[in-house]
């Protein structure tokens, strides 16, 4: 039916290379959540032991 396909023009693409790139997702969504953790806490916090500071 049809040929064979030749995968000598995707051999050098350099997304295909896992050696050379290791994939990063799962550091980038661990720095994002520990981000958002950060920011929850913050606002927990200053919500909490914070709300009179300023007032008579």
């Amino acid at each position: 039916m049809h040929p064979p396909l030749d995968n000598t023009a995707t051999d050098n693409v350099p997304m295909n290379d896992t050696q050379n790139n290791p994939p990063r997702f799962g550091r980038l969504l661990l720095a994002c959540a520990l981000a958002v953790a950060f920011c929850i806490f913050t606002v927990w916090f200053a919500s909490t032991y914070l709300t009179d500071c300023c007032g008579p």
